[in-house]
């Protein structure tokens, strides 16, 4: 199948693959921080101080490791970023729902604020219907002008005809107007 001459040319190139893998810039810059001097490994023993010329490198086998090394480095800084900004989007979901959950709060208790206020409001319309006309009439021309107007659309006709001759006549002049404005 594989001639005898392929399986050579295949382990010599294997070989000289082995050989030179080990020679790449990254193992030889590693090997220079260990104290060692480049081409040699640390299971080598020292050899004498001779001035040693290092191993020429093939330009074509460097680049290649180099370019993978690289290449291996930006898919590492890429991974470890992906994985950042899924903790990050996890936390922005997190937060998303937090937010959520307390506006539905407050939602809900502004709206049972307004129920509240509508039976105080309630209350106090029964308690002034309650009283004389010439009282109830002394008590709303103290009051601020926009709650005393607003009692007086809320009040029924019945109630509205005995106060406004007893009220004051400027308040009772501007409540008829906007009253008539709005229709």
């Amino acid at each position: 199948m594989i001639s005898k001459a392929i399986r050579v040319v295949i382990a010599l190139a294997f070989s000289l693959f082995m050989v030179f893998l080990p020679c790449s810039s990254a193992f030889r810059n590693q090997l220079q921080a260990e104290g060692l001097p480049a081409g040699q490994t640390a299971a080598q023993p020292a050899a004498p101080a001779v001035a040693t010329q290092p191993v020429p490198q093939p330009v074509v086998a460097g680049d290649r490791m180099g370019q993978r090394n690289e290449v291996l480095e930006r898919e590492t800084a890429v991974s470890l970023k992906e994985q950042e900004l899924k903790k990050l989007s996890e936390t922005l979901a997190t937060r998303i729902q937090q937010f959520q959950d307390v506006r539905k709060e407050l939602e809900t208790s502004l709206e049972q604020k307004k129920k509240d206020d509508a039976e105080k409001y309630k209350k106090i319309l029964k308690v002034y219907k309650s009283l004389r006309p010439e009282e109830a009439a002394a008590l709303m021309d103290k009051l601020d002008e926009g709650m005393a107007l607003e009692m007086l659309n809320q009040m029924d006709t019945k109630t509205a005809v005995k106060l406004i001759p007893l009220m004051n006549q400027d308040r009772v002049l501007k409540w008829t107007r906007l009253s008539l404005k709005d229709k």
